[in-house]
């Protein structure tokens, strides 16, 4: 196909040929960049977490921390993402999230730098066998290895379609012109920022950008323009993302912004060394000539210029953290915030649903929110039993819908989550965290189905309750929500220990909830209607004791099949 094209005489080129072998390849390359980083996020879903978790310990952590997630998730553009949705949910503060961003721009030269290999030998075995293994891989590790395999071979396919488009460009001199223009800067910075927002991938600007060098077609400092453009580009998707969220994570846009504009401000004076130092640092191959030495020095050189712009505008910028920060805040003023209702989630986020392993740890930080609405609403709900007036059942009620309310939005969230591609352990947590949103509403269900029905009856018939305390039914009572308070830890720390005791509390509980029906008897003579009727709901508070303690162990044996 190249020769075809290049035998094309220059004023005579086949331009709807050539732009379709383009798009083609940026099309194949694009859908290569997706298999591959949807292979990496499933492969690295559970070491995220980890990583996250060292954003507090110091800035320069902080920069290994978005450095390494970026290189996981193969996109500067998801980090900046997810820092938005962490921001928006109170998990991160905005100081924490610009190291993070600092290092996800470092991140993301690992892509530069694989697509700058010529393995062009190797992409036809890379695709077949990526094939085979995520076809016919026999284990979830395998199957998304050969996702990755896949869509690296997908991606240098790509390449090559665009290498071969631009071939026949060599001796058009219009095209010449053009690509020469972009050793002015501003205008290299904006093509590069504006087609890098409109495909919200620098990765794809950076192929165009090594395919186009590879032919002989742009000089390096032309290609150092249009870098620092999708440097700028790239920011446009996490300022979408912020549209509608909080003033913090509007803030998370900004920085990145903020950031990107203050190292392209500096390197815009820098180009010509830059391009000096890169060539010094990178392969040479005197002994080839022409564009056989271009093609082999090229795609190395610019993906070299954008790591060493990258890690030199963070080690620079990374001492200027609180001002960058507190710029954003003069950008995008913090305004009060609103209450939000019990029943409105908080950390539920729109960007974490893209990797299902940090999608499934805002779930479980929801889930225990809820799990300590619940335990709060059994803790009262014993009062209002026994001692509540009418307006504070009324309350109580208001309380358990909103209750019911999150719980609706933690399964829909859930099952949005199932919708994305995610691994079998990710399913796994998927059932047990619904079925421990279902144990919990029904718990809150008890609550307002039958203790507060109990206590209106107590109300409209005048029955004494509280003289059927005692030593035994107070322990039955504390044993129940101290054994709620246990199950309800382990959502959010599955220690086997804490799980364990709560599993084995039945025995334990059942035998006080035996005592505390005897007591009752002993008390209750059942001499007439009223005690016959206080004898019913001491039984039904003691089995609907016994129903919480049930649901707290359901949600232990959860937990303990999910560590």
């Amino acid at each position: 196909m190249t020769d075809y094209l290049a035998d094309i005489e220059p004023l005579r080129l086949n331009l709807v040929g050539i732009f379709g072998l383009l798009i083609g390849g940026l099309a194949l390359f694009l859908l290569g960049l997706e298999f591959m980083t949807g292979g990496l996020k499933a492969i690295a879903g559970s070491r995220l977490q980890a990583m996250l978790g060292v954003l507090t310990a110091s800035r320069f952590r902080g920069v290994a921390a978005g450095a390494v997630v970026t290189a996981l998730l193969n996109s500067s553009t998801i980090t900046t993402v997810l820092m938005v949705g962490f921001v928006s949910a109170g998990l991160m503060t905005l100081t924490q999230a610009v190291p993070m961003i600092m290092g996800a721009n470092i991140g993301s030269t690992i892509t530069a730098q694989i697509i700058a290999f010529d393995v062009s030998r190797l992409t036809p075995f890379m695709l077949a066998a990526g094939f085979m293994l995520h076809a016919f891989g026999t284990r979830e590790l395998l199957r998304q290895i050969g996702r990755v395999v896949l869509g690296l071979g997908l991606l240098f396919m790509g390449i090559q379609l665009m290498g071969d488009a631009t071939h026949p460009l060599r001796t058009f001199q219009p095209f010449i012109d053009a690509m020469q223009d972009m050793r002015n800067p501003l205008v290299g910075i904006v093509v590069g920022a504006v087609f890098t927002a409109i495909v919200q991938s620098s990765a794809a600007t950076l192929a165009i950008v090594i395919a186009l060098s590879g032919q002989g077609l742009m000089p390096l400092e032309a290609a150092i323009t249009l870098i620092l453009g999708a440097k700028v580009g790239t920011c446009g998707t996490a300022l979408l993302a912020s549209i509608g969220k909080t003033p913090e994570a509007v803030q998370v846009g900004v920085v990145h912004l903020v950031f990107n504009l203050l190292g392209v401000a500096v390197g815009i004076f820098v180009i010509p060394q830059m391009a000096d130092l890169v060539r010094i640092i990178s392969p040479s191959y005197p002994e080839l000539q022409g564009a056989a030495r271009l093609a082999a020095e090229a795609p190395r050189q610019v993906a070299n210029a954008h790591t060493i712009f990258s890690v030199v505008s963070t080690l620079v910028l990374i001492w200027f953290t609180g001002p960058i920060a507190r710029i954003a805040q003069l950008i995008v003023p913090t305004r009060a915030q609103s209450v939000k209702r019990a029943g409105d989630p908080l950390y539920l986020d729109e960007s974490s649903l893209t990797v299902p392993s940090l999608g499934l740890q805002r779930v479980r930080i929801e889930l225990t929110r809820l799990g300590e609405q619940v335990l709060d609403i059994v803790r009262r709900g014993s009062q209002m039993v026994s001692t509540g007036t009418m307006e504070e059942i009324n309350l109580m009620l208001d309380q358990d819908k909103e209750t019911d309310r999150l719980a609706l939005e933690i399964l829909h969230y859930i099952g949005r989550l199932s919708q994305v591609q995610h691994s079998e352990n990710e399913g796994q947590q998927m059932v047990g965290f619904t079925q421990v949103a279902s144990n919990l509403e029904s718990i809150s269900g008890i609550i307002s189905t039958t203790l507060i029905t109990v206590g209106q009856q107590r109300l409209t018939q005048q029955i004494d309750i509280v003289r059927l305390r005692d030593v035994a039914t107070a322990q039955f009572g504390e044993a129940v929500i101290h054994n709620l308070e246990r199950a309800i830890r382990t959502i959010g720390e599955p220690d086997s220990k804490e799980i364990t005791k709560v599993i084995e509390a039945k025995s334990e509980i059942e035998r006080l909830a035996t005592i505390a029906r005897q007591v009752v008897l002993a008390k209750l003579q059942l001499a007439d209607k009223t005690d016959v009727v206080a004898f019913r709901l001491a039984m039904d508070l003691i089995e609907q004791g016994r129903q919480i303690t049930q649901y707290a162990r359901a949600i232990a044996k959860n937990m303990e099949a999910l560590r």
